[in-house]
């Protein structure tokens, strides 16, 4: 019976969310609507968008996992999340006006000119695409794990990865970014609001509330709430750093800011995002900080999250956290799965193909690239916090070119592929030769590499010539007039 209930939770949340996703459904028959939605969204919907794109199923998971093992230095996750205000919120202006007045739809597209290289902006697009795709085989993974736990172990691992991952490809490929929005909208209620008061109602049932749980790790378990030796302050700081700026560097981020209908639509959005989403993660990390105390607690930590549901709340709260870790999990797989299938069908076709044909193609893409990370996710994968770290490390190194390149005229194209190169091989290089990092007292090669990466991009910068296209460029985000729905209005700057 229990396990009925569970299934019945979240088999109602799928027809729902399919339901809410075919009556806003729009026909997708340009490749800017598919890519970028006609750049037709309001806040609301760029809010949730971004809170599909960054806010992942994994925190249910591995980031619970840390939280139960590690105490409050899994909460770095948490920190860099406000941190992102600022990243999002001066990106919003420049990315948003350059993508509506140049037609832009992929991070590629941006680095392509900004700094008039067709190679960067292909660099740019290749890499940022195959540092991010990790992300997308995780959170396929979750599915397997959350759908598993919250059915009793009733639908195997494998064949709830698959059933989960196939609806959400599918509406991917009929609806683009507008069916992902949509869904990310019905999604986003669900794993925030809904899932913030259930995991409130855990933190009270599980421990009395907030401040007793902390009294009880205060005297049972109190290495977990300092940031101890074992890891140390740089090592935090590191993951701060890296978050903060390597989780806006994610092509998402760009397609997300592109979609918005206006400058302050994206920049309302952008404040409104980190405010939501750290909160929630707090919550969430709270109620796994305690976790190891607790008698029966998992030996696998990453199950802790179901395991406190299904000790504490019954097969209801247990349905419930499946949905909430779902629908986490399948806004990031739509974001991931169409915008790389959109940077490779634009990007990586024969650029003899109109653009029809390369809307054909980026449909096609969503489903291969889907069905790949399907099968990789099958396979037994580290700890997935510790995965993520590492692609962050990777992404924040266009941080200094795509960020800098947004405000400062002199960047070009030497200083910044030299020195987003530079970094990324830093970061790459760090598990061959681990005596690249190990004197820096626990600053991570992301931060490294992030380091030698900017000194190089500013000094390449200064002393070769000066881009000569910049000035028009720069002259598009001094103009005073935007355009909401076809209509100029006054801008926002």
């Amino acid at each position: 019976m229990n396990t009925l209930i569970s299934v019945l939770v979240i088999t109602i949340f799928l027809i729902a969310n399919g339901l809410i996703i075919k009556k806003f459904h729009k026909k997708q028959d340009s490749f800017e609507e598919y890519a970028v939605g006609g750049r037709s969204f309001p806040w609301i919907l760029s809010l949730f968008g971004f809170l599909g794109a960054f806010y992942v199923g994994s925190l249910y998971t591995g980031s619970i996992g840390y939280s139960s093992s590690f105490g409050v230095y899994a909460q770095f996750s948490a920190v860099y999340a406000v941190g992102t205000t600022l990243t999002m919120y001066i990106m919003a202006r420049p990315v948003w006006k350059w993508g509506k007045e140049y037609n832009l739809e992929t991070n590629a597209d941006y680095a392509e000119l900004r700094y008039d290289s067709k190679p960067f902006g292909l660099f740019i697009g290749i890499t940022t695409f195959l540092f991010w795709v990790p992300w997308l085989i995780i959170e396929m993974q979750t599915l397997g794990y959350l759908v598993s736990a919250a059915t009793y172990g009733a639908v195997p691992f494998n064949l709830g990865l698959f059933i989960i991952s196939a609806f959400v490809l599918i509406y991917s490929f009929l609806g683009g970014m507008r069916a992902g929005t949509i869904g990310d909208l019905f999604q986003g209620i669900f794993f925030t609001f809904v899932g913030s008061a259930t995991v409130i109602y855990l933190l009270y049932k599980v421990y009395g509330g907030v401040t007793p749980m902390f009294e009880m790790m205060a005297e049972q378990l109190p290495d977990h709430l300092i940031i101890n030796e074992k890891f140390g302050l740089w090592a935090w700081s590191s993951a701060i750093i890296t978050g903060t700026f390597g989780g806006m560097m994610n092509p998402g981020i760009f397609n997300r800011l592109y979609m918005s209908d206006s400058v302050k639509s994206a920049k309302k959005a952008a404040l409104v995002v980190p405010i939501i989403g750290s909160i929630f993660v707090i919550l969430v990390m709270w109620l796994a900080l305690g976790g190891s105390l607790l008698d029966g607690y998992p030996k696998d930590p990453q199950e802790g999250g179901f395991w406190i549901a299904k000790t504490y709340g019954g097969p209801v709260v247990l349905g419930l956290m499946g949905i909430f870790a779902l629908s986490a999990s399948m806004s990031t797989i739509s974001a991931m799965s169409t915008t790389s299938s959109i940077i490779i069908g634009k990007h990586f076709t024969s650029q003899k193909l109109s653009r029809d044909q390369k809307l054909k193609y980026s449909k096609l893409f969503t489903l291969a690239i889907g069905l790949l990370c399907m099968a990789i996710a099958t396979m037994d994968l580290p700890m997935v916090t510790t995965i993520t770290l590492y692609v962050y490390e990777c992404l924040v190194q266009v941080a200094p070119a795509l960020l800098l390149g947004m405000y400062w005229k002199r960047a070009n194209k030497y200083g910044a592929a030299v020195g987003t190169i530079t970094g990324m091989v830093i970061v790459l290089l760090k598990e061959p030769f681990p005596w690249l990092i190990t004197w820096a007292n626990g600053v991570s090669a992301g931060l490294l590499g992030l380091a030698v990466n900017l000194i190089l991009f500013v000094t390449i910068s200064l002393v070769t010539p000066k881009p000569s296209h910049v000035n028009e460029l720069f002259n598009v985000l001094d103009t005073r007039a935007t355009i909401r729905n076809g209509k100029k209005t006054a801008s926002v700057s």
